[in-house]
């Protein structure tokens, strides 16, 4: 089922100001961050200038948010090296994506910013 339009509106505001407030400038060899909407769920992006093709940016998964519209909140997941997503039991879900975005940027846990 598709986000609906009002936490959609929400949600990608609050990722464009952390994508905006924590991306490095373009021409950098240092991580911009971008997002991606899914059918019921966001990918946070880091991406960064290629090792053979500076000019080409790679891209890798940080972090999902799915959202639950019967709980009406949103769950934090991470990828392991197998591209596997889990969720992080330690955080609890929320309905303002914010906390969440927050939990990731404070991670004590390694599982984002390893």
């Amino acid at each position: 089922m598709a986000l609906p339009p009002d936490v959609l509106a929400g949600a990608e505001t609050a990722l464009k100001q952390f994508c905006e407030a924590h991306s490095s400038p373009a021409g950098t060899d240092q991580p911009r961050y971008a997002y991606e909407v899914e059918t019921n769920s966001i990918l946070l992006i880091e991406q960064r200038p290629g090792f053979m093709k500076p000019e080409e940016l790679t891209s890798k998964p940080i972090a999902k948010f799915r959202y639950s519209q019967a709980r009406d909140t949103w769950t934090l997941y991470w990828v392991d090296t197998s591209e596997r997503w889990h969720r992080v039991t330690s955080v609890p879900a929320a309905k303002d994506i914010q906390v969440l975005l927050q939990a990731v940027l404070t991670d004590s846990s390694g599982v984002f910013w390893s």
